[in-house]
């Protein structure tokens, strides 16, 4: 059997050939294709755009609260949004409780109607209730939510629509509504894209969110988030 030679290198030789399989190993674990998120503490590549209420475009739009409130809260929301239903049902009661009833703070109403052509619809007929009725306004979105139906299954009619409607308002001024909704759609449409484009501006990127002082808030989050982000905004008053 033939005697196997043991190859011996210079120390140069070894020098180079390690340096050349470190750097594949950089090259390797640098370009593998992730198989799951990296986690990191740095918060500046995590953050999104700054955030600042006063920067919010308010006028015209619906809002429940002292005009005059120290804090501003900007909600966006899709009429459709699950989570928005939670939000609805978990959250907005004890904030106005703490905040808006008394006087602390208001809250504009922002659409972010995303989820098909019922959130549009829907969104069309808040405004037509925010122009015939304002001081009814919060009770008809909230009427609206208590009646969703499952996304994009065609649920918000005009028969269902007009019925929450007349519930809220009554038949005439139901009946002002769906005038006003035939003839200013395409305008409260325009108005409903721009509430969009300034939510997304802002770091939106779907509903529930709302941007309290310099903090944007997003989803059905524990109350508790909430009331922490406006204490610290009230504090910065």
């Amino acid at each position: 059997m033939p005697e196997i030679k043991k190859l011996e290198l210079s120390p140069s030789i070894s020098i180079i050939i390690a340096g050349v399989i470190i750097a594949g190993a950089i090259y390797v674990s640098n370009n593998r294709p992730a198989t799951a998120p990296v986690a990191t503490t740095n918060t500046a590549q995590q953050a999104g755009p700054a955030v600042d209420v006063s920067q919010v475009k308010t006028a015209g739009e619906p809002f429940i609260g002292n005009v005059n409130a120290p804090l501003t809260i900007a909600y966006w929301y899709d009429y459709q949004c699950p989570f928005c239903r939670r939000h609805e049902e978990q959250t907005m009661p004890q904030l106005i409780k703490d905040y808006v009833d008394t006087g602390k703070a208001k809250i504009i109403f922002k659409d972010y109607q995303f989820l098909g052509p019922d959130s549009q619809t829907l969104g069309q007929f808040a405004r037509a209730v925010w122009a015939v009725s304002p001081g009814k306004f919060y009770e008809w979105h909230k009427a609206v939510y208590d009646n969703q139906g499952t996304e994009n299954t065609g649920w918000a009619t005009q028969s269902k629509i007009f019925s929450i409607t007349t519930s809220v308002l009554g038949a005439s001024d139901t009946n002002k509504v769906a005038t006003l909704v035939k003839t200013n759609g395409d305008a409260y449409q325009k108005e409903m894209d721009a509430d969009k484009a300034e939510g997304t501006a802002f770091g939106v990127t779907g509903t529930p969110a709302m941007v309290i002082g310099k903090q944007l808030v997003s989803g059905a989050v524990p109350y508790a988030q909430f009331k922490t982000a406006v204490e610290t905004a009230l504090a910065g008053k």
